[in-house]
């Protein structure tokens, strides 16, 4: 369901789906709005169309914090919560770059200025 909600979406740099400019046309999204006698297979097409909203939403919501995360907007921080620390400035002995730890943690922040309390 997932993967048929990113494969229906307008994609920013192509301006089209991605099953829109392999296939060239869209594929019908949700069942049929016509009622039938079967009361199983209207729930069914309900149930569907409600995850397939849920399913847009979720990836309209995830598109939108990623394009946050992309202009700069630092991450706000309590104090008393805890936040892992990114390594790539923190100098350690260690015997091989490639074995060291891509980030440390979890560090409770003391003050509001995200200052995490660092081992001694």
């Amino acid at each position: 369901m997932a993967e048929f909600a990113y494969n229906n979406a307008v994609h920013s740099s192509t301006g089209k789906t991605p099953f829109k400019a392999l296939y060239r046309w869209e594929p019908s999204l949700t069942p049929s709005n016509i009622p039938t006698n079967v009361p199983e297979a209207d729930d069914l097409a309900k149930a569907m169309e409600a995850q397939w909203k849920e399913v847009e939403s979720a990836l309209q919501q995830s598109k939108q914090w990623m394009i946050a995360g992309e202009s700069g907007t630092p991450v706000e921080f309590e104090v008393r919560e805890e936040a892992w620390l990114d390594a790539k400035n923190v100098n350690l002995k260690t015997l091989s770059p490639k074995l060291m730890e891509q980030r440390l943690g979890p560090f409770k922040v003391i003050e509001k200025n995200l200052q995490p309390r660092l081992p001694a």
